[in-house]
Order: C-alpha cells, then structure tokens, then sequence
C-alpha cells in the first residue's frame, strides 16, 4: 500500500507509570528474599509506553492518559513531550498518585512486574469520548487502546469512533474482552501474546503455543515480557483465527517465532530477527506503538506487522521499557517504512 499523502495521526489512550527497575540474579519465589544487583529508574505506562514508539516511528500522536499532581506526573509529561508525544490530551488528578510499576528483570531478560495504577484508574469513559470527539478523526487516524486503564475506557472508544479510523486494541493484561457487538459500536483489531490469546478465547495455553523447534533467541515481543518461543503450529493458528472473531481481525505476537495476522479470513506469519536479549519490559508496547504508527502512514497490515515485530526484537537488546526505542533509520527493507 501506498503511503498518504498526509500520514494520519495515533491516538494512543492508556497510562502513564514511573518504572523502578531491579536488576535480580533471580527472580524470587515465594517468600524468597533477593539481593538486587542494581537499579534503576525510567518512564513506563504501556499508553505512554505505545504513545512513544509511535512517535519514534515518526507518526503524529497524542496520549489520552492521567497522571497525578506530584514530580513524578511532572516528569513523566516532561519525558513525553521530549519524545514528540502531544500531551494536552492528559490529565492531572489532584487526588491520586501517578502510577507506579516496580519490575524485577534476571540476567536472562525475564521479568516480574507490579504495578500500583494510581492516576490510570481515575481515567474515565467521558474524557474519552469527549478528546475523540474534538479529533476530527480520519481514515488516515488510527485509536490504540490497551488494558491498563478502566474498561468503561475501552467501551467508551467503541461507541465514539466514527467509520473511518482504524482501532487496535492490545488485549493486556488479558481478561474478559468489552462487549462491542452492540448496533454502533466499532469493534478493534486485537493485539495479544500467545498466552494472552488464549485466555481470552478459552483455550489452553499449552495448546495456543504448541512449538515448532525454534529456540528462544528473542523476548517476546507480546506484553509478558518473558523470553520463551511461541511457535507456529496448529495450535497458535487455532487460537489467532478465534482471537480475530473476537474483533476486526487479530495480530497474535510469538516471540522468537515472530507474529501471526490473522485478518480477512486468511492467516499470515511474520518471522522474527535473532537478537541477544537484555529485558523485554515494554516490548509488546513497542509493538503495538510501531504497528499503529505504520498503519497510520498508511502500511498494510501485514507490512505493518513486518515494522513492528522488528521493533519489538530492537526493544529488548537493552534494559527498561524504553531503553532502545527503533527509529526508522534502524531497519533496512519493508520493515522501515516510508522515507
């Protein structure tokens, strides 16, 4: 597909975290306690997480977010605005906290996070209507949503999106999906990991990421941050085609294995480039930014899905959520996109 004239914008509605990182030699168990090695503080929130990477792959965008009236929301819109991400679109609450996510990463790039929502559980389903509303969205637009936020937001952008922009929604984390059947009301492309994919179709996770022989050679490029290879088989195609009847099509994301589009009725596979590992946090964000960027510029989806599993392969090569943000000055071929 040709790229417009005029790309279109990415509104990308979800949180804002301060991420504390811990660099563990292990990740605890239960009642262990563990000697960090080091470290480290950074932005996080997988709206403002998405908003960047979508900036980064040069599409216009803003972020319809909270933060709380404290340094750390300060910070967090000083750090977006440097990015490029619009901020006029996010809110200070003078009530509650800007949120918080505490991530353990182990030397083999796997990870534990908690996160304390603060400010992202106060954003509510009118303010999204009403910033969608001042858009004047196009065809060329495309809405990112994602699970971090109340779900009155996500059935709030179903109901106040016109025809013509495109919506993804990544489904993370992973519970019972809105119900946009309703006369009306739009329903998303829907953006999960394999594991994410079959919780919310009912399936089995042993059976959604049933393995063809690759190795592990990259984070997962969903949203659990772990390194482990989802494989292509019979089982992940299962699960994408149930997963994309779920919403306007899916892209299920398999690590090391790449992605799986399922759109239209057909399936097609994405692989992945090998990269040494260093922390997947914020990976599956850096996806789903780059895939709505790409469509906004006007990709295809599969072009699009090119783009944004090698941005998220690029993500992991260094610590923290957005420790290597992919330019498209960064990849050769399809994958960058117009110049």
């Amino acid at each position: 597909m040709t790229a417009p004239s005029t790309p279109g914008r990415v509104v990308a509605i979800g949180s804002v975290n301060i991420d504390r990182i811990l660099r563990c030699p292990v990740l605890p168990a239960p009642g262990e306690t563990v000697l960090a090695a080091g470290s480290a503080q950074g932005f996080g929130g997988k709206g403002a997480n998405q908003a960047v990477a979508a900036a980064a792959m040069g599409a216009p965008t803003c972020l319809v977010a909270r933060v709380g009236a404290d340094p750390e929301g300060r910070a967090a819109l000083d750090d977006l605005r440097a990015a490029g991400v619009a901020t006029d679109a996010v809110r200070t609450d003078p009530d509650a906290p800007t949120g918080l996510a505490v991530v353990l990463v182990d030397p083999a790039g796997e990870n534990s996070i908690v996160v304390v929502p603060g400010a992202n559980a106060r954003l509510t389903g009118a303010e999204v209507a009403q910033v969608l509303a001042g858009l004047a969205l196009t065809s060329a637009d495309t809405v990112l949503t994602s699970g971090e936020v109340p779900e009155e937001c996500i059935r709030a952008t179903a109901a106040a999106l016109p025809a013509g922009p495109r919506w993804i929604h990544n489904a993370a984390p992973a519970g019972v999906l809105p119900d946009w059947s309703g006369p009306g009301l739009r329903r998303p492309l829907l953006v999960a990991n394999a594991v994410e994919a079959a919780q919310l179709t009912g399936r089995s996770a042993a059976d959604a990421a049933t393995t063809t022989g690759d190795t592990a050679t990259t984070g997962d490029t969903g949203t659990t941050g772990t390194a482990t290879t989802h494989g292509t088989g019979n089982g992940t195609a299962t699960t994408a085609t149930a997963l994309a009847a779920l919403g306007d099509g899916a892209v299920v994301t398999l690590g090391a294995a790449g992605a799986l589009v399922a759109a239209g009725g057909a399936l097609h596979h994405v692989p992945a480039p090998e990269v040494a590992v260093v922390d997947t946090t914020g990976a599956g964000d850096v996806f789903c930014g780059a895939l709505a960027a790409r469509l906004a510029q006007g990709a295809s989806l599969p072009e699009a899905a090119a783009t944004a599993v090698a941005a998220g392969a690029f993500a992991v090569t260094a610590l923290g959520a957005r420790g290597a943000l992919p330019r498209p000055a960064d990849f050769t071929g399809p994958a960058a996109g117009p110049s």
